[in-house]
């Protein structure tokens, strides 16, 4: 456990219920919710991701024969080619949950990283909150790494390149890698050998 609030577990299973419950306070604060409220930040300190080698312990899809095998909702990551990038779309980053009587205090409820709105408890509806509720956000048509080799993927399953794609910078037994060719210390002379003496007659 990183945090006094989830588990890393909870962060890895069910990130949404995460983001709910760091949501919930703002959103009884009165008026509509500001768009960030601090849950990249939580994530990045409660999975130690300030450390790139942290990702690896984040199920990756490329690791995965199909994308159906893996928990509906959960947290992972993927390796790919940013392909296209599309206009930005507007979505209801805020919505109202009320009584559907009209009975009752309503709450804030937020879709942010979601494609639907979150369910309801039966006899609530969901309130449009019309412009204050708007956000943006971008999508991305990304591709599986053309052109990866199977040597390639595997040390990248392993956790030995960052997500950034750099190899580790040291190895397993902690020291750093050698070149495959040594360098030599003294510069090599590029210029050309001088031409061939004329002759004599």
């Amino acid at each position: 456990r990183r945090d006094g609030m989830t588990s890393v577990a909870d962060l890895l299973s069910n990130p949404l219920a995460v983001i709910d419950a760091l949501f919930a306070p703002r959103a009884r604060e009165g008026g509509a919710p500001p768009p960030e409220w601090g849950e990249r930040a939580h994530f990045i300190q409660a999975l130690g991701l300030e450390d790139e080698e942290n990702f690896s312990k984040i199920p990756c899809l490329n690791d995965v024969e199909l994308a159906e095998s893996v928990a509906p909702f959960s947290l992972v990551r993927y390796r790919c080619l940013v392909q296209d990038v599309f206009e930005p779309e507007l979505y209801s980053l805020t919505m109202q949950e009320q009584d559907a009587d009209g009975q009752g205090a309503p709450r804030f409820l937020t879709t942010k990283y979601r494609e639907s709105p979150p369910d309801v408890l039966p006899g609530k509806i969901l309130k449009d909150l019309g412009r204050e509720g708007l956000s943006q956000r971008g999508a991305y048509y990304c591709v599986p790494l053309p052109g990866e080799t199977a040597w390639a993927r595997a040390v990248a399953s392993a956790g030995g390149l960052t997500p950034r794609g750099a190899a580790a910078a040291k190895s397993s037994n902690g020291t750093p890698p050698t070149s495959k060719r040594p360098r030599q210390d003294e510069d090599i002379d590029m210029a050309l050998p001088p031409p061939p003496a004329a002759p004599a007659e």
